[in-house]
């Protein structure tokens, strides 16, 4: 499926700074770490950007975690054990006992959860990071380009970006 998300290599160029959007690499390699690294240089956007169970796991186990979950089980219904351990084994994915809390208390009451899908988790990186480079200035014809979007759909992302930011004005 990564394969499918793969932007060609001319777009894969214009995005540089934003790996991420040539898909979800797979864990231990560079792609993978420096989707790591965005995320955590947009922690905040990307948090508010996915899943519960995504975000769950990447606020209190970190991006590394979250994106190894969602690759490995990604759009699947699991049970989750109430020991910590036997639940890290299951999800494949180390757990600190407060992620593991967390996730037992938003259980069903069968105790299973909804692991969000590969693709899902891609989508809502991609936004945060078409914002990204919005805000970054970068041409509307460079980043639809990179992003596979109309240039229509972002100045509709930009005027989102704006009414947010003056929405925010507002409140302070």
């Amino acid at each position: 499926m990564t394969s499918e998300l793969r932007l060609q290599p001319p777009a894969a160029s214009a995005i540089a700074a934003h790996p991420c959007f040539t898909g979800l690499p797979p864990p231990d390699t560079d792609d993978f770490d420096s989707l790591c690294r965005f995320c955590e240089d947009h922690r905040v956007a990307v948090l508010a950007s996915l899943p519960w169970v995504a975000a769950e796991v990447a606020g209190l186990s970190g991006f590394d975690a979250m994106l190894r979950l969602v690759l490995r089980h990604g759009g699947r219904r699991l049970y989750l054990p109430r020991g910590r351990v036997a639940c890290s084994d299951r999800l494949e994915v180390p757990l600190d006992p407060a992620t593991h809390r967390r996730l037992l208390d938003r259980a069903s009451a069968a105790g299973t959860i909804e692991i969000p899908s590969a693709w899902g988790v891609f989508v809502g990186l991609r936004r945060v990071a078409i914002r990204a480079a919005v805000r970054a200035g970068r041409s509307q014809r460079e980043v639809a380009q990179a992003f596979g979007v109309t240039e229509r759909h972002l100045r509709r992302e930009a005027d989102s970006i704006h009414l947010s930011e003056r929405a925010r004005a507002s409140d302070n």
